[in-house]
């Protein structure tokens, strides 16, 4: 056998009289290629042309940061008013939110905590002994297809939560006359988003960013535009008259221009002349016929492929279409459940390292000490209703009074427990 031979494993199944194996012919058989990646301007193309593709984008964006987050530290509620204050000065939240939308779009982008009187320590490592009181100035947010370029040079701190990721990020400016085109800035001072995760090889050939959540449902969004536009067309389509005329064929093989011409115009006088009476003038010879088209099984093939950019896409077709489900007793209560339980899990992915890293230096900014128990929560964006809420606190009045009569608790714990579940 040559060296250029091409060589087949040894313990593969295969049945050539069957058809099977690798001699199966079957057109089910095949094997995944990948295709030409998505560039940055078609990206961009799909978020403003595509309304399906921008709600995919924003919607989990916009989700993620809607219930906002739950202050359960230490704080007083004038220091919490303080803290919340300073986010709506500097639009914390929709910078934020900006963060995660351009993440998914393009796989990465970033915020640099813009700090005053740090413009020259930009690439030291953020000293919080450094942020003096009234000096955090807000967020710029960058993305990385125009507005962040990662460094080569890597963390190698094994404590650093940002340990095997680029050390520094340049950061383009905007418009800054004489000024230098990128600033320097050390991975302390920047909250650093990402898209869908890769493995780590397809991580570093992407500059340790992630991928585009519109790349894996590329081909989904064109199968469901592509039956859109079919079915748009069938409807121009849906009610088509034929003409029977003797000769027509020959005439306009073998005729002259001038029959040509006179045949087609006779054509666009009769059909100017049908009215909406029913009545058209035809020659003796000529007859007219009408092929209705059906729409039958096209509801169902489009709803398949609703379903699938819903699948694809990991958001409900009652959120992503905004229509309500089909079938018997079809409330859509568990979907939006699951897809909730989803946001959930991506604000502990992404927007907690964020905030875990910004709310201290906003502290700082403020009071010039950091809280010694700065957490919160998310809070749940599917809050249950009324009645739900009633049936809850029943069983929980009752859970109380059991463990009361049991001794477990006292008189005024179980009363002060009624109170702060709004019973008393």
């Amino acid at each position: 056998m040559g060296m250029n031979a091409r060589r087949k494993a040894a313990d593969g199944y295969s049945n050539p009289a069957a058809g099977l194996g690798d001699a199966s012919l079957l057109l089910s058989g095949g094997t995944w290629e990948r295709g030409p990646a998505l560039t940055p301007a078609l990206l961009t193309t799909l978020y403003r042309e595509s309304w399906l593709a921008k709600r995919i984008i924003d919607m989990p964006s916009e989700d993620m940061t809607r219930g906002w987050y739950a202050l359960t530290g230490a704080l007083s509620p004038g220091e919490a008013e303080a803290l919340r204050r300073l986010e709506a000065r500097h639009d914390i939240r929709r910078e934020l939110t900006s963060a995660i939308r351009w993440a998914r779009l393009y796989g990465g982008a970033c915020a640099l905590m813009v700090i005053a009187g740090h413009e020259d320590l930009l690439s030291e490592p953020l000293d919080p002994d450094s942020v003096m009181p009234g000096s955090f100035q807000g967020l710029l947010v960058r993305d990385r297809v125009s507005g962040v370029m990662p460094s080569v040079e890597l963390e190698d701190d094994l404590n650093d939560p940002d340990f095997g990721y680029p050390l520094y990020y340049d950061l383009r400016l905007e418009g800054g006359a004489g000024g230098p085109a990128f600033l320097r800035v050390h991975h302390s001072r920047v909250l650093r988003f990402t898209g869908r995760d890769l493995p780590r090889s397809e991580e570093a050939a992407e500059m340790y960013w992630g991928a585009s959540e519109l790349e894996h449902i590329h081909e989904e969004l064109q199968k469901r535009s592509a039956t859109s536009a079919n079915i748009a067309q069938l409807v121009f389509q849906a009610n088509i008259t034929t003409l029977k005329m003797s000769d027509f064929g020959e005439t306009l093989a073998l005729g002259t221009e001038d029959q040509k011409r006179r045949i087609l115009d006779a054509v666009s006088r009769e059909n100017a002349l049908r009215t909406s009476f029913g009545l058209q003038l035809l020659s003796a010879g000529d007859s007219l016929e009408n092929h209705p088209f059906s729409f039958a099984g096209l509801s169902e093939i489009y709803e398949a492929f609703m379903l699938d950019m819903a699948g694809a896409s990991g958001i409900p077709a009652t959120r992503l279409f905004g229509r309500s489900p089909q079938g018997m007793n079809a409330t859509g209560e568990s979907d939006l459940r699951t897809y909730y339980e989803l946001i959930a899990d991506m604000q502990e992915k992404h927007l907690r390292p964020a905030l875990e890293k910004l709310l201290p230096v906003m502290s700082l900014s403020l009071w010039g000490r950091v809280p010694e128990r700065l957490d919160f929560t998310f809070p749940p964006l599917m809050t249950p209703g009324p009645l739900e809420q009633a049936e809850i606190l029943q069983k929980q009045i009752q859970a109380l009074t059991a463990a009361r009569d049991a001794g477990l608790m006292t008189r005024e714990e179980a009363r002060t427990r009624l109170r702060e579940l709004g019973c008393l």
